[in-house]
């Protein structure tokens, strides 16, 4: 928590340099995706917005150029449980100062159910979005980065990555390999002398979207201020980064609960809310 006193909430200018910087959004269409695109362009960086429902991504697009008016704005469609696409999207970023990408796009949708419940759709759709699209589509956008460094990649997390969930074995799973693939990579810029390629994993803990329908509290902040959290985090410079204070404390307090008391917690709580069970559906 200390980190937040000597960290800047300005550290992201950081990455504004060039001749018009641009930054990319995954899952922008709404949520803490359209929230992070809000707050890049108050911060003077253009923003590229994808996701796979074009009208959805034109209505966002046109609502922040109005909002925006120095900033430019462009959309990338593609359906992010199709990896292969991303080539679609290096097409959109080519010739584009790109400095900043972050990797938003989740299966935020999944079934809440026992893993043998799911169908082999379901099953090929979590792990393409959760592992396959942000494989690909960091295979696509790292070079460049690393061609216009000093540059960012933020790849957005769950709390069910620290505390894995029964009956979302499938995104807690691919959670886990997003923190994993993020750290290595870190690791291995380190060790090819590119220092100023910054790669980080944040842990998004409950926020109030339209998918989770929890109402906003303290506790579960609106995607707005969940997206403003994660954007004045990234001058901690560090590989896991809990970016919401509240969910800090959280995972602090966690780490002297014992760990049963915490399994149950888990059983118990989404449980509730298990999308199969007559009368959790929706």
């Amino acid at each position: 928590m200390l980190w937040r006193l000597f960290t800047s909430s300005f550290a992201i200018k950081k990455y504004h340099h060039g001749e018009d910087p641009w930054a990319i959004v995954t899952g922008a269409s709404d949520g803490i995706g359209k929230e992070l695109c809000r707050s890049l362009a108050q911060r003077g960086f253009n923003v590229f917005l994808h996701g796979r429902d074009s009208d959805k991504l034109i209505l966002v697009r046109n609502s922040l150029a109005t909002q925006f008016p120095n900033a430019r704005f462009e959309v990338a469609v593609a359906d992010a449980t199709r990896p292969g696409l991303v080539t679609e999207v290096a097409a959109v970023l080519a010739g584009k100062n790109l400095t900043i990408v972050i990797n938003n796009a989740g299966y935020t949708g999944a079934p809440i159910q026992p893993f043998t419940s799911f169908s082999s759709n379901e099953l090929e759709r979590g792990t393409n979005i959760g592992v396959g699209w942000i494989t690909q589509l960091t295979h696509v956008v790292l070079p460049t980065l690393i061609e216009n460094k000093p540059s960012l990649m933020v790849n957005i997390g769950s709390f069910v990555e620290s505390q894995p969930s029964p009956f979302l074995a499938v995104y807690s799973g691919t959670k886990g390999y997003t923190r994993a693939f993020s750290h290595a990579l870190r690791l291995e810029m380190q060790a090819l002398g590119h220092n100023d390629v910054e790669i980080q994993y944040h842990e998004v803990h409950g926020v109030a979207t339209k998918a989770n329908g929890e109402p906003e509290s303290l506790i579960v902040p609106s995607p707005r201020n969940m997206a403003e959290a994660i954007v004045s985090a990234v001058g901690k410079r560090s590989s896991f980064i809990v970016p919401y204070w509240v969910h800090e404390l959280f995972t602090w307090a966690f780490m002297v609960v014992p760990n049963r008391f915490l399994q149950m917690m888990m059983i118990s709580e989404v449980g509730k809310r298990r999308t199969d069970l007559k009368g959790n559906i929706g």
